[in-house]
């Protein structure tokens, strides 16, 4: 066959220059997206649940569809040891701070007249002086006495969410309230509360800089009361008996879709490989969550109240798809990131956590060199070796308290903290109360805050307070609002949450 030379015309040529100069500017703007990705300090993401018990992921046998969750465990290594406090606000102190929370005043539910301090230089402010950008979604729960504890003001360079626990997940407040704002401003929105914290994370994201690293705070309310969800989600799982537990899965559900779209978003910008995802739930569950035999629950600090499912995944650097032994604590991670990621701290208080990263990278396991110390306002618990000591009833403060309970628990031979062998192992008892005796001693003399439940049960009742005092952060007495009073301008419309703190 004979062949024939190709003309092409000159328009036809212009054309193909055209598509080739395109081509090459969707391949270097892809190639330069990835460079940015490989040159730049790894990304941070922390996904913190709220109120979600140890058997509450797929991964752990939960009745709940967790298929985001179970596959992050896979991808990343399970902490199979790691604590929390059994309540939310001591808790995030202690992750923000890489501080026991009782240093601080912090035992419970932080009360209207308290906030996270100023003068300690908080995880996401070290991340900022480092060159990252850092956000956060999801309830912040760590002080509103002024403006300036808002989070846009505490080294967040995005926020989003609430100031509260708890928001209605659909109307966004408390009554007429809103407690909902974007950078500190108040905002009017529709949606489910779990799915709009997920789609700002993922939007920020992919709106980012991607010349500077970022570190994402995403502080979900689910499955924390109110116990809301779509229908959908609930009518699949009609088979349980109980309505609230329905509900409960249902968020639980939710919170691994919302998850699922982080997650989407950091491998659609390519940058799975140099960021870093830590999951992990703030406390253990209520009684309608699902603690799997470990005892206690939220509020206590037996295992089913602090001993969370966790997950890290830092693909390369940390091994996948195994599970640590490595007992670790919430205020470890900050110790843990200054040292992986060469962070540059400045702390008035030393870290009470300690890094871990040595045994993160093996996988492997070593003694610790702190004991890991949890408390509330009654009681607190402490890991040293083979051993947990459990201190309860202890506020001097407190009135008509259960009398004082020293237990001790072989804790890796009984879990389920089962057997109290206080009565014949009083030398670990003494040596563990004596190294911890500090913190005792806060917890000892921390102010009486009544609890929720028994302060409804109370006013339910007709009694008085009994302790004879105001509760900690209230103005008038245990029965008295968690939170200001809702503020009305001249013409009496509403000034919402984060327009009505003080601002002298």
């Amino acid at each position: 066959m004979q062949s024939h030379p190709l003309f092409l015309s000159r328009a036809m040529c212009e054309r193909l220059s055209v598509i080739n100069s395109s081509f090459v500017s969707i391949v270097l703007t892809c190639l330069s997206s990835f460079a940015f990705a490989a040159s730049t300090k790894p990304n941070v993401v922390l996904l913190v649940s709220d109120d979600q018990g140890w058997g509450d992921v797929g991964y752990h046998g939960g009745e709940m569809s967790t298929p985001n969750l179970d596959q992050l465990a896979k991808d990343g290594m399970e902490l199979n040891r790691f604590y929390t406090y059994p309540i939310c606000s001591p808790t995030r102190t202690s992750l923000l701070t890489g501080h026991i929370s009782m240093r601080h005043d912090i035992f419970s539910p932080i009360p209207a007249n308290l906030t996270i301090p100023h003068d300690e230089q908080l995880m996401n402010q070290a991340f900022k002086e480092a060159g990252y950008t850092t956000m956060t979604a999801g309830k912040w729960h760590l002080g509103m006495t002024h403006v300036r504890d808002l989070p846009i003001n505490r080294g967040f360079d995005h926020t989003y969410g609430s100031l509260r626990a708890g928001p209605d997940y659909w109307t966004h407040g408390r009554g007429e309230q809103k407690d909902w704002a974007r950078d500190g401003k108040t905002v009017f929105e529709k949606g489910y509360v779990t799915d709009l914290f997920g789609n700002e994370i993922s939007r920020l994201i992919r709106d980012r800089d991607p010349s500077k690293p970022f570190f994402s705070y995403v502080a979900f309310t689910a499955p924390h009361p109110p116990l809301q969800a779509p229908q959908e989600y609930v009518d699949k799982y009609a088979h349980i008996d109980n309505g609230d537990r329905r509900i409960y899965c249902a968020m639980v559900e939710i919170l691994d879709v919302a998850i699922g779209n982080i997650l989407k978003a950091i491998d659609d910008e390519g940058i799975r490989d140099n960021t870093i995802v830590i999951f992990f739930s703030d406390n253990g569950p209520t009684t309608v969550g699902d603690s799997s035999g470990f005892r206690g629950r939220k509020g206590l600090v037996y295992e089913g109240g602090t001993r969370m499912p966790a997950i890290i995944r830092w693909p390369g650097k940390i091994p996948a798809g195994i599970r640590s032994e490595q007992p670790m604590v919430v205020y470890d991670l900050f110790p843990t990131f200054v040292e992986a990621l060469d962070l540059k701290t400045n702390l008035n208080t030393p870290f009470d956590g300690e890094s871990l990263w040595d045994v993160l990278k093996t996988g492997g396991k070593r003694e610790r060199k702190t004991d890991i110390v949890i408390g509330t306002g009654t009681s607190y618990s402490v890991h040293s070796g083979d051993y947990k000591l459990g201190h309860s009833n202890i506020n001097r403060n407190a009135p008509n308290s259960d009398p004082e309970l020293v237990e001790l628990f072989k804790i890796y031979d009984d879990p389920k903290e089962t057997t109290n062998i206080a009565d014949t192992h009083q030398d670990v008892v003494e040596k563990i109360m004596a190294n911890n005796a500090v913190f005792a001693d806060m917890v000892r003399n921390a102010p009486f805050r009544e609890g929720r439940r028994g302060r409804a049960a109370r006013i339910a009742r007709g009694d008085s307070d009994p302790s004879g005092r105001n509760g900690v952060g209230t103005s008038g007495g245990a029965s008295a609002p968690a939170g200001p009073p809702i503020a009305r301008d001249n013409d009496g419309n509403i000034i919402h949450l984060h327009e009505s703190l003080p601002r002298d």
